[in-house]
């Protein structure tokens, strides 16, 4: 049978069978496919289809939704998903979808972090947010010489089989001082936790990674030193001696997001299959304790954790 034969036996499938064998493949394939022919078309369009990329548990997350989701199908929700995030629970967590997988994306607000001093207005406050940021409201450092944020999120959330990252979501005020890096000085730490088998004998699987805030270059890193050297001045105690340290190769440096904002990577884990079953956790962690360098400008938005490499 010749090529053509072959492709006309094809469309006299039933769109049934066409939609089954899309459905196994991936939401870009099934994209492809509707450019086939019009059978595939409605095929790759359908119900069937796009209900396979979902996750089982879409349903369930989106009765948190501060709002009502409402779409006319089910290729049109999994757009929707990937394209605008969801906010659920009194806008404090975020839920999305990345397009290639079809893999779950949450973000932890600043509201739902821990944050040491969060509620001590001298230290940290809290305000309306900015453009780009999917939640009302932001937290901005005042002034502090210990910083630690930390968030938590129930591995029975995520998808199984995939590999997340977690990233923290911020911006640089202006007027900040003492995020900078510099060689010699202790970069801030960041730890990624999994606690599985709560449910009899717990098992964690930790990583720490050092990072960097803000990477200074040039004039413009000299003109933030010699201001914080002034600064530091003024503070009681001034004349400690500051931790050092070499620098550090392998430090996790900030990039630019499409958003507008700025997010940085804090470490990586996986998600097996029944992970979440017991009640296992993902605990991530920032913290800078030791380098006794006042800090002012740091604006948190959140934590996203998605699937590692997703555009």
């Amino acid at each position: 049978m010749d090529a053509a034969a072959a492709a006309a036996e094809i469309y006299r499938l039933p769109e049934e069978c066409v939609a089954y064998a899309i459905s196994l493949t991936t939401p870009g394939d099934a994209c492809h496919s509707s450019a086939v022919s019009p059978a595939f078309r409605t095929a790759a369009d359908s119900d069937a289809v796009w209900a396979r990329f979902l996750p089982p548990d879409h349903a369930a997350v989106l009765a948190r939704a501060d709002e009502p989701v409402e779409c006319e199908s089910k290729k049109e929700l999994f757009s929707r998903l990937c394209d605008t995030p969801v906010l659920l629970d009194g806008a404090t967590m975020s839920f999305g979808l990345e397009r290639r997988s079809g893999a779950k994306c949450f973000m932890l607000s600043a509201r739902a972090l821990s944050i040491a001093w969060g509620d001590d207005p001298t230290c940290w406050i809290w305000t309306a947010s900015l453009p780009g940021s999917r939640f009302p409201e932001v937290a901005e450092l005042v002034d502090v010489c210990w910083l630690e944020i930390s968030g938590k999120l129930s591995l029975s959330l995520l998808s199984p089989g995939t590999t997340y990252a977690a990233y923290l979501v911020f911006a640089i005020a202006d007027d900040s001082y003492g995020l900078e890096c510099h060689v010699g000085m202790l970069p801030p730490k960041a730890t990624v936790t999994v606690v599985s088998g709560t449910s009899g004998k717990p098992a964690a699987t930790s990583t720490e990674h050092a990072i960097c805030l803000q990477h200074m270059q040039g004039e413009e890193e000299v003109a933030v030193h010699r201001r914080k050297q002034q600064y530091m001045r003024l503070r009681k105690g001034y004349g400690r001696k500051m931790v050092t340290r070499e620098a550090d190769p392998d430090i996790r440096c900030p990039r630019r997001r499409g958003d507008g904002w700025v997010e940085v990577e804090l470490g990586e884990f996986a998600v097996a299959t029944g992970d979440g079953e017991d009640g296992g956790v993902v605990e991530v962690r920032l913290e800078e304790v030791d380098s006794r360098r006042w800090k002012r400008g740091l604006i948190v938005q959140g934590i996203e954790i998605r699937p590692k490499h997703a555009c």
